[in-house]
Parts: structure tokens; C-alpha cells; sequence
């Protein structure tokens, strides 16, 4: 078996369409973890291309499985550079998972919260338009004043506050 002049994919530099196809991303999605302080900036070529290590894949489905539960980039790039320079980020990255299962509970609670309360007010419009002569209006709208509490926030708007992780 013959290997290429320049290596194989896991000892010779990776470009970042290679890392890409290998981590299931797009480049874009490599060059915004740079940018973002999640993967340490490569060496280039003289003509400009990025060179990641093979070892950056990993660190690509790593990421990728940390914001699937729910971690930000941010909280990444602290926690990551924390443990790239030889820190110990495992309590605040035990933390950091704490208050996301928190925060599925509270958004939980609060989604079964908004079912009950849309279950009274079809519940209401029903009644209204049981009582309501066909092509006549029956203030199904209007009835929100009396249904719903003024001020009432909704758990489908997700919320803009985010916590910054102390590592």
C-alpha cells in the first residue's frame, strides 16, 4: 500500500474543505469556530490556505456534540482555551451542563404551562362559536382580553439572556 507524497489524511496537514468533509460541516462552519476561539488558528500556506492537524476533526465533532446540548460557542471557547492550556474546566463544564438541564425544565414547565392555557382558550372559542350563526364574527380574538393575562410572555420566543462561564 502506497502513500501519497504528502501523507495520509492523519499526519499531513488538512485544508479546511478536508476537515470540513471529515467532521460532517461545512467550511463555513470551520472558519466560524475559528473565529470564534473554539479551534486555535491554523498555519497557512504561502498561497493563504489554512493547514489544520488531523486532530482538529475531533475537536470539530467535540464542538458538535457540546452545542447539541445546548453550550454556546462562547462557553466552549473559554472552557476549551481553560483546558488547551492545561486547566482543569471539568467542575465549570459540570455546572454549565446543570444549568442547561435547568433551563430545559423551566422552558418545559413553561411550554406545558402555554398548552394548558391554549387548551382553555380553544376550549372558550369552541363554546363561542357553538353559539355563533355561520358568516357572523365571534370575537375569537377580542376574547383574548378576557382569557389571556396582559403581559403574558410566550416560551416559543426563545429567550436572549445567556450566562458567561467562569473558568
Amino acid at each position: 500500500m502506497s502513500q501519497s507524497p504528502g501523507g495520509t489524511a492523519a499526519t499531513r496537514p488538512l485544508r479546511t474543505g478536508e476537515v470540513a468533509r471529515l467532521a460532517g460541516v461545512s467550511p463555513d462552519t470551520i472558519r466560524l469556530y475559528e473565529r470564534r476561539g473554539v479551534l486555535a488558528r491554523p498555519r497557512r500556506t504561502e498561497a493563504g490556505y489554512r493547514q489544520y492537524p488531523a486532530a482538529v476533526v475531533e475537536r470539530v465533532r467535540l464542538v458538535r456534540r457540546a452545542l447539541a446540548l445546548g453550550f454556546t460557542l462562547e462557553e466552549l471557547a473559554i472552557v476549551l482555551a481553560a483546558r488547551d492550556s492545561g486547566g482543569t474546566p471539568c467542575r465549570v463544564v459540570r455546572t454549565l451542563a446543570a444549568e442547561k438541564l435547568d433551563s430545559v425544565e423551566t422552558r418545559i414547565a413553561d411550554l406545558l404551562e402555554l398548552r394548558d392555557r391554549i387548551r382553555r382558550v380553544l376550549a372558550d372559542w369552541d363554546e363561542r362559536l357553538s353559539h355563533t350563526p355561520s358568516g357572523q364574527r365571534a370575537g375569537l380574538l377580542q376574547a383574548l382580553v378576557d382569557l389571556v393575562p396582559d403581559g403574558s410572555a410566550s416560551p416559543l420566543i426563545p429567550p436572549r439572556t445567556r450566562t458567561r462561564p467562569r473558568a
